[in-house]
C-alpha cells in the first residue's frame, strides 16, 4: 500500500534525478518516503525527515542513515532558516496537530520562493467495508474516524477533504487538488482493510465502539471474504501546490 502511495506522491512531484533538492517530510514516521525518494533526486540533495515519535525517529535513522532526522513536537515553529527547502512533503500527520494554520505558515516561511507542497492525508470517514449490516459499517467507520490515538494531540477523520481548503485558502499556496484510491478484495493479516479493523479494539477500549458491535463487524468481514464478495476502500486526498 504504502509503495503505492509514494509512487502516486512522486508522479504527482515529477523529480528530475540529475538535480540536487532540499527535501523535508514533515511527519516522516520510519523515513520510508524518504527513502524511495532517494532514488529520485541528485546525489548532493538534503533529505531531512521531521516527526514527534522518538521510536518511529531511531529506526529511520537505522534504515536510511543517508538522510538527516530531526525529533520533535511542532506546536509554533520549525527549527530551519527562511527559503530552507525546495520541497516540503506530509502524509497522514496534519490531523494530529491543533495548530494546523501555524504549520501552514511554517512551511511557507521555509520553502523556497518557486518551491513546492505535497500534502497528503487519508479521509477516514471514506472508509467502505462491504457487509450485510450497513449500519454498523458506518457506525464503526465513524467511531474509527473520532479516535483520537494517545500519542495525538488531535484527531480528525474529514482531515483528506480539508486540505484544499487549508493550503488554498491560506493565500499562500496556489495548487491543485488529487486523490489516490485504495481497493483492497482480500480480508488477511497484513492488508490494510484487516489491520485497521484490527485497529477497532482499541476504539472498543477508549469507549468509542461496542464490543458486540467490534466483534459482529469481525465475523461480517470473515464471512463476506468467504464468500468472495468482501471490498474495502479508503481515500487519500491531496494537495499540491506552488508557493505564491
Amino acid at each position: 500500500m504504502k509503495a503505492a502511495l509514494f509512487e502516486k506522491a512522486l508522479n504527482l512531484l515529477k523529480l528530475d534525478a540529475a538535480v540536487d533538492y532540499h527535501v523535508l517530510d514533515f511527519g516522516c514516521g520510519k523515513g520510508e518516503l524518504l527513502g524511495r525518494l532517494a532514488r529520485s533526486v541528485g546525489a548532493n540533495s538534503r533529505l531531512v525527515g521531521y516527526d514527534a515519535m522518538d521510536s518511529s525517529i531511531a529506526r529511520a535513522r537505522v534504515g536510511h542513515p543517508g538522510v538527516e532526522f530531526i525529533c520533535d513536537r511542532f506546536v509554533h515553529d520549525l527549527p530551519f532558516a527562511d527559503a530552507s527547502f525546495d520541497l516540503v512533503v506530509t502524509i497522514d500527520t496534519l490531523e494530529c496537530l491543533t495548530n494546523k494554520e501555524a504549520l501552514i505558515k511554517e512551511i511557507h516561511r521555509i520553502m523556497k520562493p518557486s518551491g513546492h507542497v505535497l500534502a497528503m492525508h487519508w479521509d477516514w470517514e471514506t472508509q467502505i467495508y462491504n457487509v450485510p449490516s450497513r449500519a454498523l459499517a458506518r457506525k464503526a467507520v465513524w467511531a474509527f474516524s473520532d479516535w483520537k490515538q494517545p500519542w495525538m494531540d488531535a484527531a480528525d477523520g474529514q482531515m483528506g477533504r480539508q486540505l484544499w481548503g487549508l493550503f488554498e485558502g491560506s493565500g499562500k499556496f496556489h495548487g491543485t487538488a488529487d486523490s489516490f484510491c485504495l481497493i483492497e478484495t482480500a480480508y488477511e493479516a497484513g492488508t490494510y482493510g484487516y489491520d485497521r479493523a484490527q485497529d477497532l479494539a482499541a476504539v472498543v477500549t477508549a469507549g468509542g465502539l461496542d464490543k458486540s458491535d467490534y466483534e459482529q463487524l469481525c465475523r461480517e468481514l470473515s464471512e463476506s471474504y468467504q464468500r468472495g464478495d468482501y471490498f474495502y476502500s479508503l481515500t487519500s486526498f491531496i494537495y499540491h501546490g506552488q508557493r505564491i
